[in-house]
């Protein structure tokens, strides 16, 4: 009986293939420009890109954003909901809007950022309970999320949204309850009147 070859020893497991693309991936900047000429790839991010007919979901546009979280950050508010939902200001957004700031929370009990061009940073507590790892990027929870964006988001973007994580399993009433708990909370009364109108709009 042959013996296995050194290379299988060494890597007796195929590789699993990235669930992003970057132009690492592919051979480096002129390879990546050729196949986004071809139509092989379909851009979530500047540099960070899926297969033409991949199914896109959460752990795909969290990956798209993962370099631009900085230590002891998370993505958050209109950025988290676009990675659960991939909607951005209240439409289906394939893509993360070029020019459009990357949203960012981090915890009280730690140093602010270094501020980013690209970067908008909002101090936020209570974030340890409320960050799940996609792909093994902090995003915050659906949940919170909701919350943060009713209380930033206008009606007209927020209402779409809210809908959406409803769909996807996040209580609006629980949420509603998670906005009267917190102190001093700047837009509490437009974001109420999202989160009603979002549950007025799954009521039917």
């Amino acid at each position: 009986m042959p013996f296995p070859s050194l290379a299988a020893l060494l890597d007796p497991r195929p590789t699993a293939p990235a669930l992003v693309v970057t132009p690492e991936h592919v051979g480096g900047p002129v390879a990546w420009w050729d196949l986004r000429r071809a139509g092989a790839l379909v851009e979530l991010r500047d540099g960070a890109a899926v297969a033409v007919g991949a199914v896109v979901g959460p752990e795909h546009r969290a990956l798209a954003l993962a370099h631009e979280v900085p230590a002891r950050c998370v993505l958050a508010a209109a950025t988290a909901a676009w990675v659960h939902t991939g909607l951005f200001a209240g439409r289906d957004a394939p893509a993360w809007p070029a020019g459009v700031p990357v949203e960012l929370a981090y915890s009280p009990d730690t140093h602010r950022p270094v501020p980013r061009p690209g970067q908008l940073t909002r101090r936020a507590p209570g974030l340890a309970r409320d960050t799940v790892r996609l792909a093994g990027v902090p995003v915050t929870r659906p949940a919170r999320t909701a919350v943060d964006v009713a209380c930033t988001a206008p009606p007209e973007a927020a209402v779409p949204v809210l809908v959406a994580l409803a769909r996807g399993g996040v209580d609006l009433r629980a949420a509603t309850r998670a906005l009267d708990r917190r102190a001093r909370v700047v837009g509490r009364p437009a974001a109420h009147r999202a989160l009603s109108a979002a549950r007025e709009l799954l009521a039917g």
